[in-house]
């Protein structure tokens, strides 16, 4: 490989960390009393991301991995579409594919600048 394509890489791979921390950051703060998320990776080049759930009234942790998200720029405001997802629980992996698959997320406005690197 290259020493441009190395710092690409690099680079890629620190902007993916960013995300990650100010994505655990903004869900941390805003859902605190329903869990905490303890860990996240993002790959925005494969365009999935993979989080680790920590709820309020569970033993174990939740992992769940998306895959195949798009995110579109509607002037300020922005939206996520999850192509697919799994969950390390069956029923969250079956409410995932009822309610969230293939249906817009409005990205509230506070977190459109994270939004942005994402796509």
């Amino acid at each position: 490989m290259t020493t441009t394509g190395n710092i690409h890489d690099f680079l890629r791979g620190s902007k993916d960390v960013a995300i990650a921390v100010a994505v655990r950051s903004f869900f941390n703060s805003k859902y605190s009393r329903i869990g905490q998320m303890s860990e996240v990776s993002i790959d925005t080049t494969m365009r999935e991301f993979r989080v680790r759930l920590e709820l309020v009234g569970e033993s174990t942790a939740v992992e769940i991995h998306v895959g195949n998200y798009n995110i579109e720029q509607h002037g300020e405001r922005a939206t996520l579409t999850i192509g697919e997802a799994t969950a390390s629980r069956e029923w969250v992996t079956e409410l995932l594919r009822q309610f969230v698959v293939g249906r817009p997320i409005d990205i509230p406005e506070r977190a459109a600048a994270i939004v942005k690197l994402l796509g």
